[in-house]
């Protein structure tokens, strides 16, 4: 108490703590429940607008560091189809964040999500899956479309710093059916559980650490850093297949579910760093095919 008074560091931890994190709580939740009310279009073109009107003058260095790394993806591409996927950047990521409030609402919007390889999910049924999933369009829409097919999954994930954003996480996933497993490391053990069980994880294969991209690799190196290795280690002890799957935006509030076909790592002589470059074989063009919707191309692409 006295270092309260004082205006010690433990007076500094309970004004951010209590008063200045919680202006920012009480607006992010005020402005998801506001939006629960505004039909999923609108939030999502308010959400686009946002992110153009927002993006440009907030966060500066983020978005010229998004350009940088599209052009170093592209270095093919002209300057006006770099400026171009520069706009549709800063669009997607203010509808994703607009369009928390309305994930189920677009998720079953009659017409608004095309499912492509839907039948690939019969061979899912017996025995474990890892679903590996992407940061692409709105990873929220696509984890709504997985339960509304029936499936039963279970995953893990790193929560949001902000106490309000994680709990608008948390409430979103688990009011779609998402079975939430402790976050980080703790995960592992309850995920094996699942996968031994005879259940459905979802893992995001994708990965921005402390702001800097982790998975895919590109052109770099392979490391075993990164959850490609985590879904390696779980597929291999416990047999599951896996079932890459991932959501595109096709324009506005239109949709695009893809499955692909479930596999199993065999080939017992194989490495762990093997299976690591096979599965960012696959997450790797998916990413560089719709860059300006992935949602870590404003992170830090570093050698």
């Amino acid at each position: 108490m006295a270092d309260l008074l004082a205006g010690g560091e433990a007076r500094q931890r309970f004004l951010r703590y209590w008063v200045r994190d919680n202006r920012g709580n009480l607006f992010d939740l005020a402005f998801f429940f506001t939006f629960r009310m505004v039909p999923a279009a609108l939030c999502s073109r308010f959400g686009g607008w946002l992110g153009r009107v927002l993006v440009p003058r907030a966060y500066v260095v983020p978005l010229q560091r998004a350009r940088a790394n599209l052009e170093t993806l592209f270095p093919d591409h002209a300057s006006d189809a770099i400026a171009g996927m520069v706009d549709a950047y800063v669009d997607s990521q203010g509808r994703q964040m607009v369009e928390y409030s309305a994930v189920s609402r677009l998720a079953r919007r009659p017409g608004g999500v095309r499912r492509v390889g839907v039948d690939h999910l019969q061979a899912c049924q017996d025995g474990p899956v890892i679903f590996m999933g992407l940061h692409l369009s709105n990873w929220e829409v696509l984890m709504q479309c997985l339960t509304d097919l029936g499936l039963k999954v279970s995953l893990n994930y790193d929560p949001p710093r902000s106490r309000a954003r994680h709990w608008i996480v948390r409430y979103v996933r688990t009011r779609a059916g998402i079975a939430l497993l402790p976050p980080g490391r703790q995960a592992v053990r309850p995920a094996l559980r699942v996968l031994e069980e005879g259940g459905q994880l979802l893992v995001f294969c994708d990965e921005g650490f402390n702001g800097q991209i982790r998975a895919p690799f590109l052109g770099r190196a392979a490391n075993l850093q990164t959850n490609y290795a985590l879904v390696a280690r779980l597929a291999r002890r416990t047999g599951a297949r896996i079932c890459p799957v991932y959501l595109t935006r096709e324009a506005g509030v239109r949709f695009t579910l893809t499955i692909l076909e479930p596999f199993v790592l065999d080939g017992a002589a194989s490495s762990l760093l093997d299976d690591v470059e096979r599965l960012n074989g696959i997450v790797e063009p998916l990413v560089r095919m719709h860059a300006p919707q992935w949602y870590f191309v404003d992170n830090r692409l570093v050698s």
